[in-house]
């Protein structure tokens, strides 16, 4: 019996050392290329597919034993220090320095790409679902069979199409303005209706430095207390110089661009100052995010720009009757302050034919703000080329089911 177990030992220790030897040539033999290629990388993205079950939460950006150490230490010093003065801006209710202009740049991008799509849409038709949020970019609405909305049944999930506008084309979902971010950071339920809503990234500017008169924001020269947990500001009431210092040189730089002249554009220039546009913003928006906090709800689209989510219970997801309708704050992720809104990519714009329900598998995505400008003019950029499928042939309808 000690000589079969001694035998069943030895040729398992040889098959794990047979199993584990070629993988350490691979990896030690340098003669041979090996080519790694990353889910993560935009070069290789595939289409985007929606979340299966939509009762289920949202994915967490950052893992949940990380949020569970970062309260633990925050708790940790909270002790440690009842009452300190809060160094790192923005939490002291003081602005980061080096995010100012990058907070100018994306309001100014964010008002460029505005003004581009309200002038390619006369040239590029937009379509918009009666019955759902499809949106689609070309001559004739599709015939994918993709509609959720009210009655689709009958219609065997057909879109019922009809003309869009600039706001199909780019979701800008909505925040409450908050004047004074470090003292007061929510929301409350009976102030839904006296405080004023606007684009999450127009309120991601205001927090980071862009003063607008008609959304005033409080702007302090010394940093606020932490007492207990609880922010307290003993500053007292500052002079205007400060303010209106920095609102003249805002006025003085939006008299800038007004007087500039605007020189007629082509449809392709048109095209491509958008997308760069688009980009910019996207990527000034990344860098804001970093440092001022965003929040989401974990089951509906709704956003917070602050340090903490609002209290206004108006959440009519999964599950809203255990939180008496309050929202379940977490992270939010770029797409949530700047929602893509994928739509099918038009290969062929100039041609008649329509996208076929049976060909799906074969067409590819794009955001409606890239696709728009492709169809305009603009190049394809790398990062979506492989979304859009371009290197995929399109087979006839009648050679579907010859395709494997």
């Amino acid at each position: 019996m000690q000589r079969r177990k001694l035998m069943q030992i030895s040729v398992s220790v040889i098959r794990k050392s047979h199993y584990s030897t070629p993988v350490k040539s691979l990896t030690t033999n340098h003669d041979v290329p090996v080519v790694v290629v990353d889910d993560d990388d935009p070069l290789y993205a595939d289409v985007p597919k929606p979340r299966k079950d939509k009762s289920e939460r949202k994915p967490y950006p950052t893992p949940m034993k990380e949020l569970i150490r970062r309260a633990k230490e925050e708790k940790q010093l909270r002790k440690l220090q009842p009452c300190r003065v809060l160094e790192d801006p923005p939490d002291n209710g003081l602005l980061v320095p080096e995010l100012v202009h990058v907070a100018h740049s994306v309001h100014r991008c964010r008002n460029s790409l505005l003004s581009g799509l309200s002038k390619i849409i006369h040239h590029v038709p937009v379509h918009r679902c009666r019955c759902c949020s499809e949106v689609h970019i070309g001559k004739e609405g599709h015939e994918i069979r993709t509609c959720t909305g009210p009655g689709s049944g009958s219609r065997s999930a057909t879109h019922v199409w009809k003309r869009g506008r600039v706001s199909d084309v780019v979701l800008f979902p909505k925040s409450f303005h908050l004047y004074d971010r470090a003292v007061k950071p929510r929301v409350i339920h009976d102030e839904r209706f006296t405080v004023p809503k606007i684009s999450a990234v127009l309120e991601l500017c205001i927090q980071a430095g862009v003063d607008l008169e008609k959304f005033p924001s409080k702007r302090r020269s010394k940093p606020v207390y932490s007492i207990e947990g609880r922010i307290v500001d003993f500053e007292k009431v500052s002079d205007g110089n400060i303010e209106t210092a920095v609102t003249s040189t805002v006025e003085l730089l939006q008299e800038d661009d007004r007087c500039k002249v605007e020189e007629k554009k082509s449809l392709k220039e048109l095209s491509i100052e958008t997308m760069e546009s688009w980009f910019e913003m996207v990527l000034g928006v990344r860098k804001l995010m970093e440092r001022y906090k965003v929040w989401t709800c974990g089951y509906c689209p709704e956003i917070q720009v602050g340090p903490k989510g609002h209290k206004v219970r108006m959440c009519k997801a999964t599950k809203h009757q255990m939180r008496d309708g309050m929202h379940a704050w977490q992270e939010a992720t770029i797409d949530d302050v700047v929602g893509p809104n994928y739509v099918w990519h038009v290969r062929d714009p100039t041609d008649g034919s329509v996208l076929d329900n049976s060909l799906t598998r074969f067409y590819g995505k794009a955001p409606a703000v890239v696709e728009m400008c492709v169809q305009g003019g603009a190049p394809v950029p790398d990062q979506y080329k492989s979304m859009m499928r371009l290197d995929v042939v399109y087979p006839q309808r009648d050679e579907v089911d010859l395709v494997a």
